[in-house]
């Protein structure tokens, strides 16, 4: 890997990395704009593109983490507590 390449790679590390906390943040906030329905159709309607997007192709890994951790962030607007999960296969 070239220095060009590494730098690009952990350009594209960083901006995903933050995207996710942009995301993080306007989820804890969708309360303050949305009802508890509204949240779940905003989430529903995400999913459903995802599932059905030419963006991302649709066996890549891309779609699967994407699934994942939409789950794991949805999970605030899913339940109103939520203390984890005893599933083993999730860290």
């Amino acid at each position: 890997m070239t220095r060009e390449e590494k730098a690009k790679f952990l350009a594209q590390a960083k901006e995903f990395v933050l995207s996710m906390n942009r995301l993080e943040t306007a989820v804890a906030t969708l309360g303050q704009r949305l009802t508890r329905d509204e949240e779940k159709e905003a989430f529903k309607e995400v999913f459903e593109w995802l599932e059905t997007t030419r963006d991302v192709p649709p066996n890549s890994y891309t779609r699967e983490w994407a699934r994942e951790l939409l789950a794991h962030i949805g999970v605030l607007v899913q339940y109103d507590t939520y203390e984890g999960t005893t599933d083993s296969y999730i860290a």
